[in-house]
Protein backbone atom coordinates (compact mmCIF):
# COMPACT_ATOMS: atom_id res chain seq x y z
CA UNK A 1 0.00 0.00 0.00
CA UNK A 2 1.19 3.44 -0.76
CA UNK A 3 0.17 6.95 0.57
CA UNK A 4 2.57 9.33 -0.31
CA UNK A 5 3.12 12.58 -1.68
CA UNK A 6 3.69 13.19 -4.92
CA UNK A 7 7.68 14.09 -3.40
CA UNK A 8 7.68 10.86 -1.75
CA UNK A 9 7.08 12.22 1.69
CA UNK A 10 4.09 11.93 4.08
CA UNK A 11 2.04 15.17 4.83
CA UNK A 12 2.87 15.80 8.86
CA UNK A 13 0.48 18.62 8.29
CA UNK A 14 -2.91 18.02 7.27
CA UNK A 15 -4.65 21.01 6.12
CA UNK A 16 -8.57 19.91 6.57
CA UNK A 17 -9.80 17.50 9.46
CA UNK A 18 -13.28 16.00 10.37
CA UNK A 19 -14.12 15.46 13.66
CA UNK A 20 -15.45 11.91 14.34
CA UNK A 21 -18.71 13.06 15.74
CA UNK A 22 -19.19 10.19 18.34
CA UNK A 23 -15.83 10.63 19.81
CA UNK A 24 -15.22 14.42 19.50
CA UNK A 25 -11.38 14.21 20.74
CA UNK A 26 -10.36 12.26 17.70
CA UNK A 27 -10.00 13.85 14.09
CA UNK A 28 -9.64 12.27 10.38
CA UNK A 29 -7.80 13.58 8.10
CA UNK A 30 -8.45 10.91 5.10
CA UNK A 31 -11.11 8.52 5.17
CA UNK A 32 -12.30 6.21 1.93
CA UNK A 33 -16.09 4.30 1.50
CA UNK A 34 -17.19 1.68 -0.97
CA UNK A 35 -20.16 2.15 -3.16
CA UNK A 36 -22.18 0.84 0.11
CA UNK A 37 -20.26 3.82 2.90
CA UNK A 38 -18.20 0.61 3.92
CA UNK A 39 -14.82 2.13 5.24
CA UNK A 40 -12.05 0.85 3.65
CA UNK A 41 -9.70 3.49 4.96
CA UNK A 42 -9.11 5.88 7.88
CA UNK A 43 -6.08 8.04 9.08
CA UNK A 44 -7.11 9.33 12.58
CA UNK A 45 -5.68 11.46 15.34
CA UNK A 46 -6.18 11.15 19.05
CA UNK A 47 -4.59 10.61 22.34
CA UNK A 48 -3.96 6.77 23.33
CA UNK A 49 -7.03 6.35 25.49
CA UNK A 50 -9.47 7.89 23.05
CA UNK A 51 -7.73 6.31 20.13
CA UNK A 52 -8.24 2.50 22.36
CA UNK A 53 -12.22 3.49 22.95
CA UNK A 54 -12.68 4.04 19.22
CA UNK A 55 -11.14 1.00 18.22
CA UNK A 56 -12.79 -0.99 21.11
CA UNK A 57 -16.33 0.23 20.16
CA UNK A 58 -15.72 -0.93 16.51
CA UNK A 59 -14.27 -4.01 17.29
CA UNK A 60 -17.72 -4.82 20.14
CA UNK A 61 -20.36 -3.33 16.95
CA UNK A 62 -23.28 -1.99 17.96
CA UNK A 63 -24.91 -5.38 19.26
CA UNK A 64 -22.69 -5.19 22.29
CA UNK A 65 -22.65 -1.47 23.33
CA UNK A 66 -20.34 -0.70 20.84
CA UNK A 67 -21.01 1.19 17.47
CA UNK A 68 -21.45 -0.10 13.89
CA UNK A 69 -21.60 3.39 11.97
CA UNK A 70 -19.86 6.32 12.93
CA UNK A 71 -20.26 10.24 11.45
CA UNK A 72 -16.82 12.90 10.17
CA UNK A 73 -17.68 15.59 10.60
CA UNK A 74 -16.36 18.95 8.57
CA UNK A 75 -15.62 22.56 9.05
CA UNK A 76 -18.48 23.07 7.59
CA UNK A 77 -20.69 21.16 9.70
CA UNK A 78 -21.27 18.50 7.05
CA UNK A 79 -21.93 14.96 8.42
CA UNK A 80 -20.07 12.45 6.03
CA UNK A 81 -21.49 8.75 7.25
CA UNK A 82 -19.15 6.09 7.49
CA UNK A 83 -20.63 1.87 7.89
CA UNK A 84 -18.03 0.22 10.11
CA UNK A 85 -19.97 -3.15 10.80
CA UNK A 86 -16.72 -5.29 9.41
CA UNK A 87 -14.04 -2.41 10.75
CA UNK A 88 -13.27 -5.38 13.15
CA UNK A 89 -11.77 -7.02 10.22
CA UNK A 90 -9.09 -4.20 8.67
CA UNK A 91 -6.35 -4.46 9.49
CA UNK A 92 -3.97 -0.98 11.33
CA UNK A 93 -1.07 0.79 12.01
CA UNK A 94 -0.45 2.74 14.39
CA UNK A 95 2.63 5.35 14.91
CA UNK A 96 3.10 8.34 17.60
CA UNK A 97 3.45 12.20 16.38
CA UNK A 98 6.89 13.68 17.68
CA UNK A 99 5.69 17.13 17.59
CA UNK A 100 2.89 18.96 17.57
CA UNK A 101 0.67 21.57 19.14
CA UNK A 102 -1.60 19.28 21.11
CA UNK A 103 0.70 16.90 23.54
CA UNK A 104 1.23 13.50 22.90
CA UNK A 105 -0.76 11.92 20.14
CA UNK A 106 -1.10 9.10 17.76
CA UNK A 107 -2.09 8.35 14.00
CA UNK A 108 -3.77 5.03 13.20
CA UNK A 109 -4.69 3.89 10.04
CA UNK A 110 -7.70 1.37 9.59
CA UNK A 111 -7.49 -0.51 6.50
CA UNK A 112 -9.22 -3.10 4.18
CA UNK A 113 -6.08 -5.91 4.12
CA UNK A 114 -6.17 -5.82 0.32
CA UNK A 115 -4.99 -2.22 0.31
CA UNK A 116 -1.57 -3.38 1.95
CA UNK A 117 -0.48 -6.38 -0.65
CA UNK A 118 -1.41 -7.11 -4.24
CA UNK A 119 -3.11 -10.49 -5.07
CA UNK A 120 -0.95 -12.18 -7.09
CA UNK A 121 -3.25 -15.35 -7.67
CA UNK A 122 -6.26 -13.48 -8.41
CA UNK A 123 -4.62 -10.12 -10.41
CA UNK A 124 -5.62 -7.35 -8.41
CA UNK A 125 -4.10 -4.83 -6.13
CA UNK A 126 -5.12 -1.30 -5.37
CA UNK A 127 -3.09 1.84 -5.80
CA UNK A 128 -3.72 4.87 -3.24
CA UNK A 129 -2.35 8.33 -3.36
CA UNK A 130 -2.44 11.45 -1.36
CA UNK A 131 -2.81 14.30 -3.01
CA UNK A 132 -0.08 17.36 -2.05
CA UNK A 133 -1.08 20.74 -1.61
CA UNK A 134 -1.46 22.64 -4.30
CA UNK A 135 -1.71 19.30 -6.44
CA UNK A 136 -4.61 19.43 -9.48
CA UNK A 137 -6.49 16.68 -10.34
CA UNK A 138 -4.78 16.56 -13.91
CA UNK A 139 -1.28 15.46 -12.06
CA UNK A 140 -3.27 13.22 -9.24
CA UNK A 141 -4.71 11.51 -12.55
CA UNK A 142 -1.43 11.27 -14.36
CA UNK A 143 0.34 9.92 -11.04
CA UNK A 144 -2.34 7.30 -11.12
CA UNK A 145 -2.07 6.31 -14.52
CA UNK A 146 1.19 6.12 -14.15
CA UNK A 147 1.36 3.73 -10.99
CA UNK A 148 -1.58 2.03 -12.57
CA UNK A 149 0.50 0.80 -15.31
CA UNK A 150 3.44 -0.06 -13.54
CA UNK A 151 0.99 -2.66 -11.25
CA UNK A 152 -0.64 -3.59 -14.43
CA UNK A 153 2.90 -4.76 -15.92
CA UNK A 154 3.70 -6.25 -12.60
CA UNK A 155 0.31 -8.74 -12.18
CA UNK A 156 0.40 -9.77 -15.87
CA UNK A 157 1.13 -12.85 -16.49
CA UNK A 158 2.74 -11.98 -20.11
CA UNK A 159 4.67 -8.85 -20.60
CA UNK A 160 3.89 -5.87 -21.92
CA UNK A 161 5.28 -3.65 -23.86
CA UNK A 162 5.53 -0.03 -22.99
CA UNK A 163 4.11 0.91 -26.38
CA UNK A 164 1.15 -0.70 -25.37
CA UNK A 165 0.11 1.04 -22.60
CA UNK A 166 -2.28 3.98 -23.99
CA UNK A 167 -4.42 1.09 -25.86
CA UNK A 168 -4.08 -1.24 -22.67
CA UNK A 169 -5.24 1.59 -20.21
CA UNK A 170 -8.19 2.79 -22.44
CA UNK A 171 -9.48 -0.86 -22.17
CA UNK A 172 -9.43 -1.04 -18.57
CA UNK A 173 -10.83 2.44 -18.05
CA UNK A 174 -13.41 1.43 -20.20
CA UNK A 175 -14.22 -2.01 -19.02
CA UNK A 176 -13.61 -1.17 -15.72
CA UNK A 177 -10.86 -3.00 -14.66
CA UNK A 178 -9.27 0.17 -13.60
CA UNK A 179 -12.10 1.48 -10.90
CA UNK A 180 -11.63 4.38 -8.84
CA UNK A 181 -13.07 4.44 -5.22
CA UNK A 182 -15.37 7.45 -5.96
CA UNK A 183 -18.80 7.00 -5.53
CA UNK A 184 -20.96 10.07 -5.68
CA UNK A 185 -22.84 9.04 -2.33
CA UNK A 186 -19.79 8.14 -0.54
CA UNK A 187 -16.47 10.40 -2.36
CA UNK A 188 -13.06 10.21 -0.50
CA UNK A 189 -12.36 12.35 2.18
CA UNK A 190 -9.26 14.15 3.03
CA UNK A 191 -7.82 14.22 -0.48
CA UNK A 192 -6.61 10.68 -0.91
CA UNK A 193 -7.83 8.56 -3.80
CA UNK A 194 -7.91 4.74 -4.82
CA UNK A 195 -8.09 3.24 -7.68
CA UNK A 196 -8.43 -1.07 -8.33
CA UNK A 197 -6.30 -2.35 -10.60
CA UNK A 198 -7.31 -5.60 -12.28
CA UNK A 199 -5.98 -7.59 -14.77
CA UNK A 200 -8.61 -10.14 -16.21
CA UNK A 201 -8.42 -12.91 -18.88
CA UNK A 202 -11.10 -10.90 -20.97
CA UNK A 203 -7.34 -8.26 -20.69
CA UNK A 204 -5.06 -10.67 -21.75
CA UNK A 205 -7.52 -11.50 -24.79
CA UNK A 206 -7.73 -8.07 -25.53
CA UNK A 207 -3.59 -8.19 -25.51
CA UNK A 208 -3.84 -11.17 -27.65
CA UNK A 209 -6.21 -9.92 -30.29
CA UNK A 210 -4.11 -6.79 -30.97
CA UNK A 211 -1.23 -8.32 -31.19
CA UNK A 212 -2.61 -10.76 -34.27
CA UNK A 213 -4.09 -7.30 -35.26
CA UNK A 214 -1.24 -5.59 -35.46
CA UNK A 215 -3.21 -2.56 -33.40
CA UNK A 216 -0.53 -3.99 -30.54
CA UNK A 217 2.58 -3.77 -33.04
CA UNK A 218 5.80 -5.95 -31.49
Amino acid sequence: MQVETSEGAPRVAPPHLYRIAEFPELFADACLRNSEGDLKFLSFYGRDGSVKQFLAALELGAGKGGVSRFYLVGKDDKRHRVEAGSASNLSMYSGRLRQNLFGPLSQTWLYDGTFAQADRANRIGWLLHRAAPGEDQDQVHQILADKAWALTCQLAPVALLDTWRQPIQDWCRQTKSYEHLDDPLYPPLGGIHALRVSVTDHLLRFVSAGVKSGQLPV
